[in-house]
């Protein structure tokens, strides 16, 4: 998963003050110009309101050194701005299906603020203001042009930090405040240490003196925050987490383009849980699964990434484009909310750039027996190193920059970015990856049982009134998950209610290469699948299938040469 992209603060919001190089880019029209705008003019709107959004996607001339404005007037300026933006998609001249996918952006922008109201309830909604790594950890600028975009970045946090205490309305979600006390002291810690550090080695004194300052006031701010929530948040916190069945609904429309109801719903989700299950209870008698040391857990990550990209080339399974490169390093503190992130370079940065697969190591805090436990084992570890990089989401990354517009680039769904990652653990296993190695499919099958009980728990919490602890039993009883997994999986439901879409995504996908093996009558190429799949971008399922297909027979019909 990219964790700017799909963790849980969601949405960045904006204003065209915040950023005045963007508000001031002639060539861009507007919403208040009386013209027919094109999309892709639509989308320079969007973006000029989205510093985040624009610095994620590469564009830094756009969103370095800007943030987002998140007072209360402006974060209604900016649902006023999406509602014109949402009705101008529907008026403007292009492609039907890059409308469609804007469309769905911004109903979900607008879903996570006016129905779930992100901005009063949950803390982490701000996690633009503090991440900065971005300028850092890749060399897309030279550092000191990064390292003043920086700077720049931070003096605009700091101007916005008292808007997160201001915005918070009435007694919030306990399991947010509980994840977000650990978020904001990892950013406090990260700031303080790694960032400051990397400051001080700009070659410019005066940059250094006018930075470090700053980011350690940042940091402050940080323990501020986490402080108020420990203090005077959690005391009065609730558990008013669950969507409830409207707007659960709603969410699976706004994020997957669907109207399949819940009950069906539930019914892939059990049943898919039930088989996994089966499955592994069989295995489980021969395999014999082992853990590395957590000393060890970032060298067998590396290992295990290496042989999974070389059996992809060797069967063909799907073209790896040329550019990229990706590194293992453990995840920072900010960012061990959960076990694994793969963190890559915007589709719009320049080539070359490094992608990160973060591993997040065990607690130091929990028990020797949480410690040891939350350690994945080999095979575990190998599904993962595959979902994360080879073929998952490193290879897709890399394909997303060849899709066939900047709207297929810059937006992805839930359910496809990690329905693809979680198709090809299983996919991987079929082909025959490590077919002498019970235990590799035994891990297999125990990523795949964790993300049947995401499925069921996202249903359960948010429809059904399963409470945390009968998701977090779950989690160990049926799926395998250790004691202090299964505790962060079960809280990951409560802000987190589209990690449903794993599943859901692989389902989505199987029944698409089902279809497409029946229609294309013994022609049907693995490899091509894959690669007509992967080049648009990455939408929802429900979105692409027909002109996948319809690639898919064309190619197919094509005399030969």
């Amino acid at each position: 998963m990219n964790v700017r992209t799909l963790g849980y603060a969601f949405l960045v919001l904006g204003c065209v003050s915040c950023n005045p190089k963007a508000a001031n880019h002639a060539s861009r029209p507007t919403l208040d110009a009386k013209t027919d705008p094109t999309l892709d003019g639509l989308l320079d709107e969007y973006l000029s309101l989205n510093p985040k959004v624009a610095r994620d996607a590469g564009l830094h001339e756009i969103g370095d050194g800007f943030v987002a404005d998140y007072s209360r007037a402006g974060i209604e300026h900016r649902i006023a701005k999406l509602h014109e933006l949402r009705a101008a998609i529907d008026q403007a001249k292009g492609d039907d299906h890059d409308a469609a996918i804007f469309r769905l952006a911004i109903d979900q922008d607008l879903f996570r603020l006016e129905d779930l109201k992100l901005w009063q309830r949950s803390p982490n909604f701000y996690e633009e203001l503090f991440s900065v790594d971005v300028y850092l950890v890749r060399d897309y600028a030279p550092l000191p042009v990064r390292i003043k975009a920086l700077a720049s970045h931070v003096a605009a946090a700091l101007k916005q930090t008292d808007n997160l205490l201001k915005n918070l309305k009435g007694a919030l979600p306990e399991p947010f405040v509980r994840t977000d006390i650990g978020i904001f002291k990892g950013f406090a810690d990260y700031l303080r240490n790694d960032i400051v550090k990397l400051v001080d080695r700009s070659p410019d004194p005066t940059v250094r003196a006018t930075a470090v300052p700053i980011v350690r006031e940042l940091a402050l701010r940080a323990d501020v925050i986490a402080k108020q929530l420990e203090q005077v948040e959690l005391p009065r916190a609730d558990q008013s987490y669950p969507l409830g069945v409207e707007r659960f609904r709603k969410l699976i429309k706004v994020q997957e383009g669907l109207d399949t109801p819940l009950e069906e719903l539930e019914r892939m989700a059990e049943d898919d849980l039930a088989a996994n299950l089966r499955a592994y209870q069989s295995l489980r008698k021969a395999a014999k699964p082992a853990r590395p040391k957590a000393s060890e857990l970032l060298e067998e990550a590396r290992r295990a990434t290496e042989e999974a990209r070389l059996f992809v080339e060797k069967k063909r399974l799907v073209t790896i484009p040329p550019d990229g490169h990706v590194e293992v390093r453990e995840a920072p503190p900010f960012m061990r909310w959960n076990a694994a992130f793969l963190d890559g370079p915007g589709p719009l940065d320049r080539a070359g750039l490094a992608s990160f697969y973060y591993i997040a190591l065990p607690d130091p805090t929990w028990s020797k027996s949480e410690q040891e436990g939350y350690v994945m084992t080999y095979g575990s570890l190998l599904a993962t190193s595959v979902h994360e990089v080879y073929p998952g989401h490193f290879l897709q990354g890399l394909w997303i920059r060849r899709a066939r517009s900047r709207i297929q680039k810059i937006f992805g769904a839930y359910s496809f970015i990690e329905g693809w990652a979680h198709y090809v653990e299983q996919m991987m296993m079929e082909e025959g990856f490590r077919g002498d190695d019970p235990a590799a499919r035994l891990g297999q099958l125990e990523d795949a049982l964790l993300r049947n009980c995401r499925f069921v728990a996202a249903i359960g919490i948010h429809t059904k009134g399963m409470t945390v602890a009968q998701a977090q039993a779950r989690f160990k009883n049926e799926c395998g998950q250790d004691e202090a997994s299964a505790r962060q999986q079960a809280t990951r439901g409560t802000f987190d209610p589209g990690y449903f879409a794993y599943t859901l995504g692989k389902l989505q996908i199987l029944a698409l290469r089902k279809e497409a093996i029946f229609k294309l009558e013994g022609s049907f190429d693995l490899r091509k699948f894959h690669d007509a799949l992967l080049s648009y971008g990455s939408p929802p399922v429900a979105l692409v299938r027909r002109r996948v297909l319809d690639e898919l027979i064309a190619n197919a019909k094509a005399p030969k040469h």
